[in-house]
């Protein structure tokens, strides 16, 4: 019968390698040394292969982990503020809506104005207590959500008088032909381009813009660069 030279297992016939040590089976165990030195260097080879294997899935994950493509799936579309304080302002009329329009029901429930509940009974004080608490919820969100409102719309006002001074300074200071500056036609397809001019302009504008919010920036650069290259 054969045998496992590490792990001392006995296999039955026709089997050739360990399963678990993955080394060749032997016909019969042989006498190792006084140190077992022929035992230990075959478990050191097969921790060996461990720690290889383990080291190349360690590689692996930080290599798919420090992938552009990963961080791009992250990626959020610009919105803003106006655009923003508009929702918010949407969201509040309807919550104020909901909340006023049920809590006065409820109020007028528990006062039996409007006969629901003709007993006296736990029940119509536990499901008006518990509806008008949910209804004054829906007002307080409606509030803070046009409070965000007018916050959003006063960012909006910022990010506008921001938007005309960058686009009157790149019209004085960015020009087509400066970000092509070392371009080689031959040397870049159109996407390849497109990655090469905005990443040049994010550049240039951050130099003389610091501090700007990277999805703001990423927009403006998107939007401006249809107006240098539009007729390409």
């Amino acid at each position: 019968m054969p045998w496992c030279p590490v792990c001392k297992n006995e296999y039955r016939e026709g089997i050739e390698r360990c399963a678990e040590c993955k080394v060749a089976l032997v016909e019969e165990l042989e006498e190792t040394d006084d140190n077992g030195g022929k035992a230990a260097r075959l478990q050191q080879e097969k921790l060996a292969r461990l720690h290889a294997l383990y080291a190349a899935e360690q590689l692996q994950q930080e290599a798919e982990s420090e992938d552009p493509a990963n961080e791009c799936s992250s990626y959020h579309p610009y919105q803003n503020s106006a655009a923003k304080a508009e929702d918010n302002k949407s969201s509040a009329y309807i919550l104020l809506f909901v909340g006023i329009v049920g809590f006065v029901f409820v109020f007028l429930v528990f006062m039996r104005i409007i006969p629901i509940y003709q007993s006296e009974s736990t029940t119509r004080y536990l499901v008006c207590g518990v509806m008008g608490a949910m209804f004054v919820l829906f007002i307080v969100f409606g509030i803070v959500s046009m409070r965000n409102s007018r916050i959003l719309l006063v960012k909006a006002k910022s990010e506008d008088s921001l938007l005309s001074e960058l686009t009157k300074w790149c019209e004085n200071n960015l020009s087509a032909g400066m970000i092509d500056a070392g371009l080689k036609e031959a040397d870049a397809g159109e996407e390849q381009k497109y990655f090469i001019r905005t990443d040049r302009m994010r550049t240039i504008i951050s130099d003389k813009f610091m501090n700007l919010d990277e999805a703001f920036l990423e927009h403006f650069v998107d939007e401006y660069y249809q107006r240098l290259f539009e007729d390409e």
